[in-house]
């Protein structure tokens, strides 16, 4: 039973060795404290038996005293592994207690004294003094020797990030030094892995100044947490992001990290070189190269690396033959950067030549280094032979590498299926697969992952969806990677079912496959895209219960703009206060989304308020969010309120956009004010922003709803790079070349004159869009039926042709075309006509039924 609670092999040798120190009496006792102990693992218990040993309510104080440490012992000992150091100091503090007990500790009945040792004891003495030593040597050292903390509270790291993002360094700092002095946590509240932990703590504070984040990570190393190579990648790219100086300063953070104890990667040397020290620096780079305590595996890869793009292969070459030279131990790793520098520069042949030379090395002897290619090797010169057609050459290799043995079968079917997938060729590398299939050889699931992720990035997530579903039917399972590929392909396919992104996140739930924050986030932009808000909901919901997501401000903004497109505004607010309640700050996609809603449905006092609660929030709006509140105020028809929000964007330094100023150009064609609409135009012009046709034609349009037909013409002119007479007179604005007439520009022009019945002008308008293809619809049908309506006399009997080949065509009819022709004809005229057309009158309107 205590083996069971414990979960620990070896509790008989420890209890061995405890029992030792014990006195025979209470060797039971002794045993169940120590069981208890640790089945809790709750340190508080240990404070309990000393306060029972030191209120005497044992047969014997002494031995009560005994079997308290003697148990923390047992429990320190069961979990050592995972908290030495914690453990120690608290046996360290409970020895003090029980050897100088303050005063309200003490017992009237059993008083204790102190003796000359610094023991206690009790009337009747004690062998607690004589132990003590004996007891320390069975628990671990409180500063063990190269001992790292392994994790870190969470809950102060969350309070980090959120003091980064707000730039609050000082509480930042505070709460690092914090955290890293309580330093390794409990079993119970043992919180993030501290490498990990320490990883997003740099990456918050590197977003705001990196010299901070150097500060916080070599405080780490101080303390004892393991610094990943990435990490330290991290660092140094925000340092050589800047300046010459910064990357000098990148440098000397390498040098603080690696005299700390710090591993850097090829990566971080690949920074270095890159970045810091160029090629012409022959010092600095044969600096490093002498530098003691470094791998130098990475400093060469990370050398060869950096010059991937300006290097040649000769002097990839010159490099690998100084590695070799020096003795490197992993040369297979230097042979890979060679190699991969040839094959960037297009030099295929001599980095087959780099690779023959790594498959034909034998061991040199004990100073030689001995090289042999890897998996890495064979996919580089795969890939590249792929790349360049070559499938014979492919075909060699995979046999060379199937004779070497030195990778399973599954390895090397994996390794060429990989190759092919990458470049896109998934036709190869199906054939590859159903290959390896026959031959019953197993293929992990990485394998199966390329050509889900090749098959998706193509634009082909069904193909993708298949073969997962034949791995589930055939093996191997699935990992999430396949899932993800699978998700993304769906979520970026135009015309993709929407609802197969949450299938497949409820797939993975139910192969117990965990899906990660992406995941879920592309699933909900799924059911946004679809307008499927309960769907959205139920997913979030379900995901989350599960308790290993932690859904991040993508997946919140979704559910706003599922709700957004479902028209339920309140629902979107009530995710945004979900938001806040996870303490998940929104930003500006969030308030955005919100924005477009209160637009739509012109209420500007709400998207006024989301505004001001943007900038309350330190949450900097973009020329989106203005240009949502700006259509909001238009659709209101309040064209003075946009334009104060206008200025007031450009006052806050927010460059607009061409969106922004057709909000503005759509609320002047509203109400018909076409001199504004031509000042904002030109205003928009000097400001740099190139016009689209839309704010054409909403000046186009303002013109015609201004009753002015014929400075309406001559903006159309104007675009169909017209300079006749009837284009001058307007300003000077400049047409991209991109930007040619739509039929919405035809009809806004055409209408103005239809509208006092201008047929000749009318006609002419509609023969010009009729020359570029662009034929009538229902609505220029409508706008010239108008026309010949308002013409006096009216032109009834051209009204009743135009109409006649129109429906001929195959046209489709609305209710105001058939309105209008029913003014022109009159009633018993038109029905005439559309017994003569064969339409009939359907739930009292008309509607076009060809016989």
């Amino acid at each position: 039973m205590a083996a069971l609670l414990t979960g620990s092999a070896n509790l008989p040798q420890m209890k061995q060795k405890v029992w030792k120190c014990v006195p025979d009496l209470d060797r039971n006792l002794l045993w169940f404290l120590g069981v208890c102990s640790v089945a809790t693992v709750a340190l508080r218990a240990f404070d309990n038996y000393v306060a029972f040993a030191l209120q005497g309510e044992a047969h014997d104080a002494g031995v009560a005293e005994w079997c308290a440490l003697s148990a923390f012992a047992i429990g320190a000992m069961v979990m050592s592994q995972r908290q030495p150091k914690r453990l120690a100091q608290k046996l360290k503090h409970d020895q003090r207690v029980v050897t100088d007990p303050s005063p309200r500790e003490r017992t009237p009945s059993r008083p204790l004294r102190r003796n000359r040792r610094g023991g206690s004891s009790s009337a009747g003495g004690s062998p607690l003094a004589t132990r003590l030593p004996e007891l320390d040597n069975l628990l671990p050292s409180s500063e063990p020797a190269g001992s790292q903390v392994q994790y870190l509270d969470e809950s102060a790291v969350a309070a980090i990030l959120r003091a980064c993002r707000s730039g609050d360094a000082s509480r930042a700092g505070t709460t690092v030094h914090e955290m890293l002095v309580r330093g390794m946590r409990s079993e119970a509240e043992a919180g993030m892995e501290a490498s990990s932990a320490m990883h997003q703590i740099v990456d918050g504070a590197c977003c705001k100044d990196a010299e901070l984040a150097l500060e916080w990570l070599l405080t780490a190393l101080d303390a004892g947490v393991p610094i990943a190579a990435r990490t330290l990648h991290l660092l140094m790219d925000a340092f050589a992001a800047n300046s010459v100086g910064r990357c000098r300063r990148a440098e000397e953070a390498l040098v603080a990290a690696v005299g700390k104890g710090a591993a850097p990667d090829a990566n971080c040397f690949y920074c270095l070189f890159e970045r810091c020290l160029p090629m012409s620096d022959a010092a600095g780079v044969e600096e490093w190269l002498r530098r003691p305590g470094l791998d130098m595996t990475m400093v060469f890869v990370g050398l060869i690396r950096s010059h991937n793009q300006t290097a040649t292969p000769q002097e990839a070459e010159a490099w690998l033959r100084r590695a070799t030279e020096a003795g490197v131990a992993r040369l297979t790793h230097v042979y890979n950067a060679a190699i991969q520098v040839c094959l960037k520069a297009n030099d295929l042949k001599r980095g087959m030549e780099l690779f023959e030379t790594l498959c034909d090395q034998t061991s040199r002897g004990a100073t030689q280094p001995c090289a042999t290619p890897d998996v890495v090797s064979y996919s580089l010169v795969m890939e590249a032979n792929a790349q360049n057609r070559k499938d014979r050459e492919v075909d060699r290799v995979f046999h060379q590498m199937m004779a070497r043995g030195d990778c399973s079968k599954g390895v090397c079917y994996g390794t060429v299926i990989k190759a092919y997938a990458r470049i896109g060729s998934v036709q190869v590398a199906t054939e590859w697969l159903e290959e390896a299939r026959a031959h019953e050889v197993h293929l992990d699931a990485a394998c199966y992952s390329a050509l889900v992720a090749a098959f998706a990035k193509l634009g082909m997530p069904e193909k993708a969806d298949r073969l997962v579903q034949q791995m589930l039917r055939e093996g191997p399972r699935p990992d999430a990677a396949c899932y993800l590929a699978v998700i993304n392909g769906y979520a970026k396919s135009q015309g993709s079912d929407t609802k197969a992104a949450p299938r497949i996140v409820r797939l993975m739930c139910e192969q117990n496959v965990e899906p990660n924050v992406a995941a879920l986030g592309a699933a909900l932009h799924a059911c946004a895209r679809a307008g499927s808000k309960g769907e959205a909901e139920s997913l979030f919901k379900m995901v989350v219960s599960r308790g290993t997501v932690v859904p991040d401000s993508v997946c919140y903004n979704a559910l706003i703009n599922a709700a957004v497109k479902a028209g339920d505004i309140k629902a979107a607010e009530r995710w945004v206060d979900s938001m806040f309640a996870a303490r998940v700050t929104p930003n500006v996609v969030t308030y955005t989304t919100l924005l477009h809603a209160y637009a739509r449905d012109g209420d500007i006092e709400a998207a006024e308020r989301g505004m001001e609660m943007m900038r309350s929030n330190r949450i900097i709006p973009n020329a989106v969010s203005y240009s949502a509140l700006m259509q909001a105020c238009v659709k209101k028809g309040d064209i003075d309120r946009a334009e104060k929000w206008f200025h007031r964007m450009r006052a806050a330094g927010v460059q607009a956009n061409a969106v922004c100023y057709s909000s503005i150009l759509d609320g002047c064609a509203k109400i018909g004010d076409w001199l504004r609409a031509e000042r904002w135009l030109a205003a928009m012009d000097e400001d740099g922003v190139t016009p689209t046709v839309v704010c054409f034609n909403n000046v186009i349009n303002a013109c015609a709803k201004g009753s002015n037909a014929a400075r309406a013409d001559a903006w159309l002119r104007k675009l169909l790079r017209d300079e006749s007479p009837t284009a001058v007179g307007i300003p000077k604005i400049r047409v991209p070349a991109e930007v040619t007439a739509t039929r919405q520009s035809f009809t806004s022009a055409a209408q103005a004159y239809a509208s006092t019945g201008s047929v000749a002008d009318v006609e002419r308008i509609f023969a010009d869009s009729s020359r570029l293809g662009m034929g009538l619809d229902q609505f220029s049908l409508t706008v010239l039926l108008s026309a010949y309506s308002r013409a006096r006399p009216r032109q009834v009997e051209q009204a009743e042709k135009v109409f006649t080949d129109y429906i001929t065509r195959g046209g489709k009819v609305t209710p105001p075309s058939l309105h209008v022709l029913q003014s022109c004809l009159g009633l018993r005229q038109f029905d005439r006509l559309m017994s003569q057309l064969g339409m009939g009158k359907v739930r009292g309107q008309w509607a076009h039924s060809l016989r």
